[in-house]
């Protein structure tokens, strides 16, 4: 996985997870339960498989576990599990990606992310846009939290995790900790911003990429970067960073922009990304590029023919290049 990454192509993360289930499911009653949709593995299997199919036909190099919000607690609490069909509830969710995988029998490789979105979305305050709750929060609380849910993905042999909207360097930290636990498993950490500089939390974003690029988590680091925001500033945020040689990994959403105060989406900032975009991200040291929230199998498939543009044009550029040496 290491060396695929590594190479000048991008490869084309899913999208979200709520878009891509919307025509299977009652999707009022999904947005409504306090599990966000990880409950269907329990509850509709089908469903969960037809979205991950929807997205592998889309030409996704990538698929993303339905776990953002699963947690042991979640699963006790809202669907009265023990322990241990919590735990193989969250495993299961590897094995439905795979199934999808076999199923639809593509050619091409298509890898596993094990999503592991931050605690704050199990408070289901939108705090993972902010990180407040780091601040005030036993960090031993934290580790407990995340541990069991990062041993039931490596358990189930998710390709590599997805360490993802995670608001602050603090629980970043937290989370590259437990994965030094498994030392043989790979990862990719995403952060949730708040604007171009900055994590949700405040940090500076470039501070972030530079403490985790440059120390001992760099050996299961395959990507970092962010996720869950307008695309207006990936640009701002990639180019702050003075780090050599960082493998980027982002998915913005997929129109307007999260409005706290209202609960809802501001569709009046809706941006559309190109292939000037993909170029000049890619040149910054972008590998994977995918869609979060509003983002569907309909969009992953018009990034996966951007993608294909920019890597015919890149091999055209390697080819004149090459006649002209």
């Amino acid at each position: 996985m290491d060396s695929m990454i590594l190479n000048n192509k991008m490869y084309l993360l899913d999208g979200s997870f709520i878009s891509g289930i919307t025509p299977y499911v009652d999707i009022d009653s999904v947005m409504k339960h306090p599990l966000w949709g990880s409950h269907l593995l329990l509850n509709n299997e089908d469903a969960v498989i037809c979205s991950h199919k929807d997205y592998i036909r889309s030409g996704a190099d990538f698929l993303t576990t339905v776990t953002y919000q699963a947690s042991i607690g979640g699963f006790q609490k809202y669907l009265n599990l023990d322990y241990d069909q919590s735990f193989e509830l969250i495993k299961k969710s590897v094995m439905v990606c795979r199934q999808a995988i076999t199923e639809e029998n593509v050619e091409r490789n298509i890898q596993i992310m094990g999503s592991v979105g931050p605690y704050g979305a199990s408070l289901r305050d939108c705090s993972e846009y902010n990180g407040n709750y780091i601040d005030t929060m036993n960090l031993k609380e934290l580790y407990d939290w995340h541990k069991p849910r990062i041993q039931a993905l490596v358990e189930a042999g998710v390709d590599m995790m997805l360490f993802e909207t995670i608001p602050s360097i603090i629980e970043a930290t937290v989370l590259l900790n437990i994965l030094t636990e498994f030392p043989n498993q790979k990862a990719c950490l995403s952060f949730s911003c708040k604007d171009g500089n900055c994590l949700s939390h405040g940090e500076n974003f470039s501070s972030a990429v530079e403490m985790f690029w440059s120390n001992d988590y760099r050996k299961q680091l395959i990507a970092i970067g962010m996720n869950c925001l307008h695309p207006k500033f990936i640009t701002p945020l990639l180019m702050s960073i003075k780090t050599n040689n960082v493998n980027f990994i982002a998915y913005p959403n997929g129109g307007g922009i999260w409005d706290v105060t209202q609960n809802c989406y501001d569709d009046t900032q809706i941006y559309k990304v190109s292939i000037d975009d993909l170029k000049i991200w890619n040149n910054k040291g972008l590998k994977i590029f995918g869609g979060c929230c509003k983002t569907d199998a309909i969009e992953i498939a018009r990034l996966r023919s951007l993608m294909d543009d920019l890597l015919k044009s890149n091999d055209t550029r390697f080819c004149v290049e090459l006649n002209n040496t």
